[in-house]
C-alpha cells in the first residue's frame, strides 16, 4: 500500500471522514455559526475531550516515524509547558536536531556546529501554548475569538482563532458537539500549514494523537510509536553543543 493510501485509512478510520486527499478548507463564505456557541463553551468541550488529566499536563515526550524521500525515518520530540522544545530526526544516517527555549534557539545537522535559529523560540512558545491548552484560555499573551466555521475532510468544524498581536494566526478546529480536535491551521510569516490529528488514544488520563499529517507544499506523515507524559526532561536535552 502506498504512503498516501495509509494516510487515507488512518484519518478516515480515526475521524470517520473522507480521505486526506479530499481535505480542504472551503474558500467560499462559510455558513453562519450557531449563535448559542461561545469560545468558552467550545473550549470546555475540547478540554473535556482531551481527558481528565489534560489540565495538569506538563511535559510530552514522543518517538515517531516519518516518511521522507530517503524512506521511513525515526525521530523524537520533547516539549514542556514553558515552551522548551527539542526535535530530532535521523535522516540518512545523520541526526538533525533543533532546540528552542525561552533563551534562544539553535539547530544542527550533525555535520557542522550549531547555528542560531531566529524566531524559533517564539514559534515554539506559541506552539506549546496551543499543545497544552493555555492559548485557548488567553494565557501567554494569546487572544481567542470565534473564527466562524471551516470545511475540512468533508466535515464542518468550529474555528477558535488564536492570535498574539501580530499577523500570525493559529486556528484550532474543533467539533463543538464533542470537542474532537480536527487540526491546527497555522499561518506564520505568511506561510500556512494544516496539521491534522488522528488515532486518538488515552495516555495517563490525557487523550493524545498517534498520527499526524502536515499539509504544506507536500504531505508529511508522522506515526507516533511511543508517548510519555509528565516525565522530567533532562536539562542536557536543551543545552547547546560546546563551540556552537
Amino acid at each position: 500500500m502506498t504512503s498516501r493510501g495509509r494516510l487515507a485509512l488512518t484519518f478516515a478510520a480515526s475521524l470517520a471522514l473522507a480521505t486526506p486527499a479530499a481535505a480542504q478548507v472551503a474558500s467560499e463564505a462559510p455558513p453562519p455559526i450557531d449563535a448559542s456557541q461561545s469560545v468558552r463553551a467550545i473550549v470546555a468541550k475540547y478540554v473535556e475531550f482531551r481527558g481528565p488529566a489534560y489540565p495538569q499536563l506538563q511535559t510530552i515526550h514522543e518517538r515517531f516515524y516519518v516518511e521522507t524521500q530517503l524512506g521511513r525515518q525515526s525521530g523524537g520530540v520533547w516539549m514542556d509547558r514553558d515552551g522548551r522544545v527539542r526535535r530530532e530526526i535521523n535522516a540518512g544516517g545523520v541526526r538533525e536536531v533543533s532546540v528552542a527555549t525561552p533563551d534562544g534557539a539553535w539547530r544542527t545537522d550533525g555535520a557542522s556546529g550549531s547555528k542560531d535559529d531566529p524566531g524559533a523560540a517564539e514559534r515554539a512558545r506559541r506552539y506549546a501554548l496551543l499543545s497544552f491548552g493555555d492559548a485557548l484560555t488567553g494565557r501567554g499573551g494569546a487572544t481567542v475569538t470565534l473564527g466562524g466555521v471551516a470545511q475540512v475532510m468533508d466535515k464542518t468544524w468550529s474555528v477558535l482563532r488564536v492570535s498574539f498581536g501580530d499577523a500570525d494566526t493559529y486556528d484550532v478546529l474543533v467539533d463543538p458537539s464533542n470537542g474532537l480536535l480536527c487540526c491546527y491551521r497555522i499561518t506564520e510569516g505568511g506561510q500556512t500549514r494544516l496539521e491534522l490529528f488522528g488515532e486518538w488514544r488515552l495516555v495517563d488520563g490525557v487523550r493524545m494523537p498517534f498520527a499526524q499529517l502536515t499539509r504544506t507544499a507536500g504531505d508529511v506523515q508522522s506515526e507516533i510509536g511511543m508517548i510519555e507524559l509528565n516525565r522530567p526532561l533532562e536539562p542536557a536535552l536543551f543545552q547547546r553543543p560546546a563551540g556552537g
